[in-house]
């Protein structure tokens, strides 16, 4: 690299009031562009990313795929899993379980029924409910009424819990059915009897009143759950509407392998991408690099990795 004189240098710094014409600002920076930098345009890494967008309602057991997480939508107190490995996108509160009422004011007859989704329910003889599904007539209404709620909970010692609901303890001879998952698949838990007496009765043929998780709170779950639980480096963020942003925490190409998937009637990938996308590597630098295209003068001051993003540009403007 040609060096400059001392009187270059004093003309340049305007220390001295001489002018020399050949004497070039422009000329002596090319020199040391060409000596330092070279020609090109670097470019920063970029992340990975891809948008899910959630079109509507989310419910138990659907499901979101990133890499080797797989998280799954619960919305039963139990958070109970499809498989154990799961990772759980609570929505529990975002849900309102199916409920149905049932009055029972009157002893019910031995060969009464009742039932509650697939399984039956037989009053029998007071001490011979030995079996799956038999319930105690009881001393009175009230004793039996102890045993139809200790045999829907599976608290008898004769029956399992119900795999699908809870009861509650009879207030006012009305004892309340919830189901156990929240959403509306709950209202569609069949409630029927064939009392002797017509006054003891269910409110109506099934459960009803549930409700599913909103697509606003669908995406806040994701993301609070892939914030609190991620393992294969993704982030995940609200983005515009009810969209949720994924994005490689490491810039750079190597984001683009991250797979994705999801099993979600209202949720979808953009263009049913399977893997992240649009990841970019960094030019790479070693120390402190310069290089120039025909709009930008690029430095990098202290190195740069595929994965950083140390590059800084300043416009060249026109020529004067």
């Amino acid at each position: 690299m040609n060096k400059l004189s001392t009187l270059e240098r004093k003309i340049l710094n305007s220390i001295s009031q001489r002018l020399n014409p050949t004497v070039s600002l422009g000329t002596k920076l090319d020199e040391i562009i060409g000596c330092v930098g070279e020609t090109g345009t670097p470019v920063n890494a970029v992340s990975a990313t891809e948008t899910l967008t959630i079109s509507g309602i989310s419910v138990d057991g659907e499901t979101i795929t990133i890499g080797a997480d797989v998280y799954e939508f619960l919305a039963d107190e139990a958070q109970t899993k499809t498989a154990p490995t799961n990772i759980a996108i609570d929505i529990t509160d975002n849900t309102v379980k199916g409920f149905g009422t049932l009055t029972m004011d009157v002893r019910p007859t031995a060969g009464d029924t009742i039932t509650i989704g697939a399984k039956t329910y037989i009053f029998v003889p007071v001490g011979t409910a030995n079996a799956p599904g038999e319930i105690s007539i009881g001393v009175d209404v009230a004793a039996a009424q102890l045993a139809l709620v200790a045999a829907i909970n599976g608290t008898d010692g004769v029956n399992s819990p119900h795999p699908s609901v809870t009861a509650a303890a009879f207030a006012v001879n009305a004892c309340v059915i919830t189901a156990l998952v929240g959403g509306t698949a709950g209202n569609a838990i069949v409630t029927t009897e064939t009392f002797t007496a017509g006054t003891n009765v269910f409110a109506a043929a099934t459960l009803g009143s549930g409700t599913n998780c909103t697509a606003v709170n669908t995406v806040t779950a994701i993301v609070a759950a892939i914030l609190a639980h991620d393992t294969q480096g993704v982030t995940g963020a609200s983005g515009a509407g009810n969209t949720v942003v994924l994005s490689a925490d490491i810039a750079g190409a190597i984001g683009n392998n991250i797979t994705i998937g999801e099993t979600m009637a209202n949720g979808s990938f953009t263009g049913g991408a399977t893997k992240l996308s649009g990841g970019v590597n960094g030019t790479v630098a070693t120390g402190m690099k310069i290089m120039v295209d025909a709009t930008y003068m690029y430095v990098c001051l202290a190195g740069n990795t595929t994965a950083q993003k140390n590059w800084r540009r300043v416009a060249l403007g026109n020529a004067y």
